[in-house]
């Protein structure tokens, strides 16, 4: 049997899963999954997707410069974290392995990046992060402070600096694409053609090595066998999701998400192999 077609049934059975899961068809009573929620299989992760409700919480991060910008090197970010009330937060927990997460795209979504703030105290982090060019960048960071669940702040920073033409973001026509010599094929279900907003899509990402088509076994990243970040082509709709482990093997990493809204959307899997970070783009298009 043909790996794509073994792929399909298995995303099929897994769906079929879902649906007995959520319908309570199972042949056992279905719990009160709010207050007994489920740590494990397919209905874990499923109550795990919350990403889209996520907000700051009225939480603030205000952000200064250590060292002046210069395109093309590193900048040092000194971050503040402050309460509702404006108090600097002193404890925070950690989140797949970090106390703090963030994510840097430009404007025009081209250029991507995932770093760590490492905490000083008091609410203190610091951060290098490199900028191509000049112009808007988005800063998301991610955390969780005094005991409070996740919490993201969005804040756009503008950049010194030569701004290229931005680029225009089109849905891909193949999910096949090359990173770092290796051939990263992302598979939808439902079908890429039929991903609608408001209605729960898995995607499936496969990585072999690109010159000899062989398998490859993926290390853990971040406490997972991968991470998904979305955005819409605004950069409005923000999505952070974190692999199904128990539905990934080797070099197959599968994610669920539901997509807010209809538009384009751009996608960053991101994975580890031998040490280092592989970064994969897609850009698809989500009906209504």
């Amino acid at each position: 049997m043909k790996k794509a077609s073994f792929m399909a049934i298995r995303w099929l059975a897994a769906t079929a899963l879902a649906l007995l899961l959520l319908s309570g068809c199972s042949g056992q009573p279905l719990r009160n999954v709010e207050i007994q929620p489920p740590s494990r299989g397919l209905l874990h992760y499923l109550q795990q997707d919350r990403m889209a409700n996520v907000s700051d919480r009225g939480y603030k991060v205000t952000i200064a410069a250590g060292q002046e910008a210069e395109l093309g090197r590193e900048a040092e970010l000194d971050l503040q974290v402050l309460d509702p009330s404006g108090v600097q937060v002193e404890r925070f927990t950690e989140d797949m392995t970090k106390l703090m997460h963030m994510i840097v795209v430009s404007a025009d979504l081209s250029s991507f990046d995932h770093v760590h703030p490492e905490h000083e105290g008091k609410g203190s982090f610091k951060t290098k992060v490199r900028f191509p060019h000049g112009g808007r960048f988005l800063l998301i960071s991610e955390f969780m402070p005094n005991d409070e669940g996740l919490t993201v702040v969005k804040q756009w920073v503008t950049v010194d600096g030569a701004e290229p033409e931005p680029e225009r973001l089109e849905p891909g026509k193949s999910m096949v694409t090359t990173v770092d010599g290796m051939k990263v094929t992302l598979s939808l279900m439902p079908e890429l053609s039929e991903v609608k907003a408001g209605e729960m899509a898995m995607l499936g990402f496969v990585l072999r090595d690109a010159a000899t088509g062989k398998a490859i076994k993926l290390e853990p990243y971040l406490g997972t066998s991968g991470h998904c970040v979305i955005l819409d082509e605004n950069a409005m709709q923000y999505l952070h999701v974190h692999a199904a482990t128990e539905m990934s093997t080797g070099s197959s990493v599968m994610f669920h998400t539901t997509f807010p809204k209809p538009g384009v959307y751009k996608l960053w899997g991101q994975f580890q192999f031998k040490g280092k970070v592989l970064v994969v783009p897609f850009v698809i298009e989500v009906k209504g």
